[in-house]
């Protein structure tokens, strides 16, 4: 039999990931896979181009360097904090590459263009004038160079000085930069991109931070709409990190599966850094990146892997990328139980709640749409910016769905005349989940301390599990196991991946563990083993993994 839930406050995360993926018996899967399923790619920054493609042994050097890692796509940066690459050096650049037989493209990453944000250091005021004529300025002057140009995350503002205040006017400061953030894109970077070369497309890439897009002008629908592709920072960092903010790996997941929803066929690839990892943990951000889907695989960048910081970031990837090329052929078809996060949603006291829950073993299917006609979907704080949401609910539950509602969500709705009960949707003191009856659905409310369990802090301790914490979390998955697959004895910090006829299993702690899977009312039941990595087994029962 598996063992109990981890019980010590103590359990630490610093090693990296065993994962078994599993085909479940009597499922239809007989379609061959694709040949290749992921490409991989890199950055040259603006300062790499100077330091590293000037002259031809450096392009030698960066070019072996691709080869090592199998990276077939590289992308050269004309402008990074202030600093304008030379034409000529882009040129040879972008040249050389091609010639070698890899795909070229240009980057743009908006930081030093003028004067700064009065808020975050890296970001620029963009009512100033100058500002905004830099802007197009750089844009035209790499479309000239390149037909694809990706911008890099630091394409926003949080500014509040003088000249924002009196453009803003009667606007909220969120209202005034979601319209100058896209009158910049329009104005400032596509029209003068476009002029240049009509040829040209434009990659928008998102950062991981997804709630406090709103904050800083990021409108992720409006900004998919206009740019020919976005692209999804996938960047995991060591969850007991104070520096990193505690991050939480299932993160680099939901943001790519939320802002597949959102993006539909425009959404590219997974992009993520070496900072704030061990070369161990490194290894968490490409598995997660294309248990995610992501298409291509972008290792940022080319200077910082190959110093001798992040050296072994890149030397402990090399080895495993064929490992994760074939793991990218099985994934498609992506479940879980459907989980609302409207575009611009503010959190509240519930940021980063889902990559939490994620973590539980409860896997999540992200949507920015109401989930009309789902038998199950899970609601957080989140979903108050949809104003029908309530009325929205109303119509889940009358048709016998399930609503799994958070506790600050469901303190909110609290004595709302329009729900279908008139019960209290409280928790009772010391109590963790809670069952109401509604309209003829149901709402299953559950504790914040529930996600707390995969919390990390700074001494590498988890959140102590008390027999009554296990007992809800017991229940919990229980009455999600309903709906999709899970597992009712792994403990905190255990994903699960449904992907079809097809569920993956990480072990993002660094003890072994053993657990079942069961769910979909039942009928999950026996799996056979279809990839792993090193040290992942399935028992012989068919059920049991290690």
């Amino acid at each position: 039999m598996p063992p109990p839930l981890e019980k010590s406050s103590s359990l630490s995360v610093k090693l990296g990931p065993a994962i078994l993926t599993a085909l479940l018996l009597g499922s239809v899967l007989l379609a061959p896979l694709p040949l290749a399923a992921v490409e991989w790619s890199t950055l040259f920054t603006a300062q790499d181009v100077r330091d590293h493609l000037s002259a031809e042994p450096g392009r030698q050097e960066a070019l072996e360097f691709c080869r090592k890692m199998g990276i077939t796509k590289v992308y050269i940066e004309s402008f990074r904090d202030g600093y304008q690459a030379e034409e000529a050096t882009l040129k040879a650049a972008r040249d050389f590459f091609r010639q070698a037989g890899l795909k070229v493209s240009g980057c743009v990453t908006t930081t030093g263009i003028g004067k700064h944000s009065t808020g975050w250091d890296v970001a620029v005021c963009y009512t100033h004038r100058p500002n905004q004529e830099r802007l197009a300025s750089v844009f035209r002057f790499t479309a000239a160079l390149f037909d694809e140009i990706m911008i890099d995350d630091f394409f926003f503002t949080d500014c509040e000085c003088s000249e924002c205040g009196a453009a803003k006017g009667a606007l909220s400061w969120r209202q005034y930069r979601e319209k100058l953030m896209l009158e910049m894109s329009r104005e400032r970077v596509l029209g003068p991109a476009r002029a240049v070369n009509p040829q040209v497309k434009i990659i928008l890439k998102f950062p991981q931070w997804y709630d406090h897009f709103q904050d800083r002008g990021y409108v992720p629908d409006q900004e998919a709409a206009l740019y020919d592709r976005i692209w999804v920072g996938t960047e995991l960092r060591d969850p007991s990190s104070d520096e990193w903010g505690h991050k939480q790996q299932y993160e680099g997941y939901f943001i790519y599966r939320w802002l597949a929803d959102v993006g539909g066929a425009k959404t590219g690839g997974g992009w993520f850094d070496p900072y704030g990892t061990t070369a161990t943990l490194y290894l968490d951000q490409p598995l997660t990146t294309i248990l995610a889907g992501a298409p291509e695989v972008f290792l940022f960048h080319y200077g910082a892997l190959t110093s001798p910081e992040f050296r072994a970031q890149a030397e402990a990837l090399a080895p495993r990328r064929l490992s994760y090329e074939s793991l990218a052929r099985f994934v498609s078809d992506w479940g879980g139980l459907a989980t609302y996060k409207p575009v611009s949603s503010e959190p509240g006291e519930e940021e980063y709640i889902f990559d939490a829950i994620g973590m539980l073993g409860i896997p999540l299917a992200p949507t920015a749409h109401f989930p009309e006609g789902a038998r199950a979907a899970l609601f957080t704080v989140h979903a108050l910016e949809d104003v029908q949401f309530v009325s929205k609910l109303t119509r889940l539950l009358a048709a016998g769905g399930t609503a799994f509602v958070s506790q600050g969500l469901a303190h909110r709705l609290n004595a709302d005349p329009r729900l279908p009960t008139q019960a209290s949707l409280d928790l009772e003191k010391d109590h963790d989940l809670k069952t109401v009856e509604a309209g003829g659905g149901k709402l299953i409310i559950f504790s914040a301390a529930l996600p707390r369990l995969a919390y990390v802090d700074g001494h590498n301790r988890l959140e102590q599990l008390t027999p009554e914490l296990r007992s809800a979390l017991d229940e919990l998955r229980r009455r999600v196991s309903e709906f999709t697959v899970t597992s009712p004895d792994a403990p905190p910090r255990v994903a699960i991946f449904p992907l079809g006829g097809r569920v993956a299993v990480v072990n993002y702690t660094e003890l072994p563990v053993a657990c079942r899977l069961t769910g979909l009312a039942g009928m999950a039941r026996k799996y056979t083993k279809v990839f792993s990595t090193d040290g992942a087994t399935l028992a012989s029962d068919g059920a049991t993994l290690r």
